[in-house]
């Protein structure tokens, strides 16, 4: 009997921790819903307070324009178009479990051409930085989901990176167009 009450804790402990992992963080997805694009209309580099917490915004501001920016909701992020120099959109806080999974939304603003886009992680506060997955070069007028799995254990904070227009010509001949972006979800590990 004491074997098979046992037996049972360690499944009820297990199924427990197995449910813990893989579930979205708390305050995420994070929407780009507030504060409104006043608080952030111009592309110049600036942090941002959003729900999940401080983000920077390096060629990036809040786009709400119908029918041009692409969101769910009321306002999304869009990122600057035809710079010399690539433009981020970053956490400036990290997820102490880890992750195993990241995804967001993303589109062309208006009909702008694609562009070149990478996700990236750091375990280290953002001291460097390393790329997950493949670059994104096929964003078009229509919103897509970009769909990241990963096993990083320790304490982790994301940035996406729009390649400026030489390395993105380099990279995959794709022009550089203004895009959107929103709706990123961290999954924990």
């Amino acid at each position: 009997m004491k074997k098979i009450f046992l037996a049972i804790i360690v499944l009820m402990v297990s199924a427990t921790a197995f449910a813990q992992k893989g579930r979205i963080y708390d305050k995420f997805p994070e929407d780009f819903e507030m504060p409104d694009t006043s608080a952030k209309a111009k592309y110049k580099k600036a942090d941002v307070q959003l729900k999940t917490g401080s983000w920077t915004f390096d060629q990036a501001i809040l786009g709400a324009v119908e029918n041009r920016d692409r969101f769910n909701g009321k306002q999304s992020v869009r990122m600057h178009q035809n710079k010399e120099n690539s433009g981020y959109l970053q956490m400036n806080f990290d997820l102490p479990k880890g992750a195993s999974r990241v995804t967001f939304m993303y589109g062309v603003y208006y009909k702008d051409s694609p562009s070149v886009i990478k996700l990236e992680y750091s375990t280290d506060k953002g001291q460097t930085w390393k790329q997950v997955g493949n670059d994104i070069t096929d964003a078009n007028a229509k919103q897509k989901t970009a769909d990241f799995v990963m096993d990083i254990k320790e304490p982790v904070r994301f940035r996406i990176t729009k390649l400026s227009i030489e390395a993105a010509k380099k990279e995959s001949g794709v022009r550089d167009g203004r895009l959107s972006v929103d709706d990123f979800t961290v999954f924990q590990n």
